[in-house]
């Protein structure tokens, strides 16, 4: 099937269809399914096939995403193509990524190193300037600022004496310790608000309380209402702030854990809350009400403009319902099915204790294997799911398990799609652990 997609796709170009398609601009259509294939071709370690998918993905948009070029500069890399690999990424930089921060990367470094034509390289692309709007991403940082402040309210004059009088005594517990009772205080820290330690209040107090409470509850919401203003606003007159609008940040990825470090540089990188198109996700998911408005057709049209990728708009869903209440999304299966909460698999791996022994020569080798069970899909249907994921440009959810699975160790690529959660299962004998090996399949 993948080199069936990838004939038609090189056929249209050589019939000259290639400017069909690229002014039909959907990214969904022409972008997203090319990707996905690349992405799959690298889960199977085929990287010149990767490369085949990634060029023809990029032929076909005038601005493809940065953690594209990134994955295609990593494929060109494994194969030897080192004049493609600079190529990639110096479309990166022209984004604005921190040209130095190439030498940082996890994957980079190393090819910084062992490379005789990276000097020369680092050296051109230091005189790159990007084209971004510096003073529109000031302002976005400025705004997130502002929206994930902590409101605070003084306490009257009656709370703080009360707070300071019962700080005197402090809280404590007790727990064995070689055998004795050993009681330990609760130690206290400076207090925020007007709801720190305050549990229980006298009838006055807890007015006065409920009081505060309420006006820092006003100030949130007039917050919210002066974010969420501003970054429609912003939307509305300079189009919806992408990572070419604004750029991208970089991190030194080298400082983080080795077994993580890849995790983190797709997440600090090119999906930064901060310095990237995700900043106006973050505005809108924890800005405004939950029943403020309905920005599901500008997220969605920001998708198919090729602003934001698929699997981002799941953090919408996952913050406080702002395309439509929680409820609703678990009651109305016709029409509010939220395809971005599937593609979960659990990835087991079984440890036997360590006083039971079987005589079963291949128990270690089966051990050493990851072994996986896919998600409920509940009232859905897999073909319904799948319907409403191509629609929004994401895979198919055997493509996502596929990734998941991928994932679930630490990888280079940054692959978006499909969810993965480990658990190490502990089995009291040979007996059981036969059983539950046979009831999940393995991960090659």
């Amino acid at each position: 099937m993948k080199k069936i997609i990838l004939t038609v796709i090189i056929l249209l170009h050589c019939c000259g269809l290639s400017g069909l398609l690229f002014a039909q601009g959907d990214f969904t259509r022409i972008y997203h399914p090319i990707i996905n294939s690349a992405e799959l071709a690298i889960v199977d370690t085929n990287y010149y096939e990767a490369l085949d998918y990634y060029k023809a993905a990029f032929d076909n948009v005038k601005k493809p995403f940065a953690k594209d070029y990134y994955n295609a500069a990593i494929c060109a890399a494994m194969v030897g193509k080192i004049s493609t690999m600079f190529d990639y990424l110096e479309k990166i930089v022209e984004k604005g990524y921190p040209s130095d921060s190439l030498r940082k990367d996890i994957f980079f470094h190393f090819v910084a190193d062992t490379c005789k034509r990276w000097e020369k390289f680092e050296n051109q692309i230091r005189f790159i300037k990007p084209n971004i709007n510096q003073e529109l991403r000031d302002s976005l940082t400025k705004l997130y600022a502002l929206g994930s402040r902590n409101i605070r309210v003084p306490l009257t004059a009656d709370l703080r004496e009360y707070f300071v009088k019962n700080q005197a005594s402090q809280p404590t517990f007790t727990i064995k310790q070689n055998g004795k009772d050993t009681t330990i205080n609760i130690r206290r820290v400076g207090f925020i608000d007007s709801l720190y330690f305050f549990n229980s209040l006298p009838e006055k107090l807890r007015l006065q309380q409920d009081s505060l409470r309420k006006i820092q509850n006003e100030l949130f919401a007039k917050n919210q209402h002066v974010v969420y203003n501003t970054i429609t606003k912003i939307i509305e007159d300079n189009g919806f702030p992408d990572e070419n609008l604004i750029g991208l940040s970089g991190r030194d990825s080298r400082n983080v854990s080795r077994d993580r470090a890849s995790f983190f540089f797709a997440e600090q990188n090119f999906n930064n809350s901060l310095l990237n198109n995700s900043i106006v996700l973050d505005l809108f998911s924890s800005s405004f009400p939950a029943q403020e408005s309905d920005i599901s057709s500008l997220i969605n049209q920001a998708v198919r403009d090729g602003k934001l990728l698929p699997h981002h708009i799941n953090r919408i869903y996952a913050s406080r319902g702002n395309f439509r209440s929680r409820e609703d999304i678990n009651t109305s299966k016709n029409t509010s099915l939220n395809v971005f909460s599937f593609g979960k698999v659990k990835v087991f791996r079984f440890q036997l204790d360590p006083h039971s022994k079987c005589n079963t020569p291949e128990i270690d080798k089966k051990l050493s294997k990851s072994y996986w069970q896919k998600e409920s899909l509940g009232e859905y249907s897999e073909a319904e799911i799948n319907e409403k994921r191509l629609d929004i440009g994401l895979e198919t959810l055997a493509d996502a398990y596929k990734k998941a699975f991928f994932k679930a160790y630490p990888r280079v690529f940054i692959i978006n799609g499909g969810s993965y959660q480990t658990e190490l299962s502990y089995v009291s004998s040979c007996e059981v652990l036969e059983k539950m090996l046979k009831e999940h399949p393995f991960i090659k």
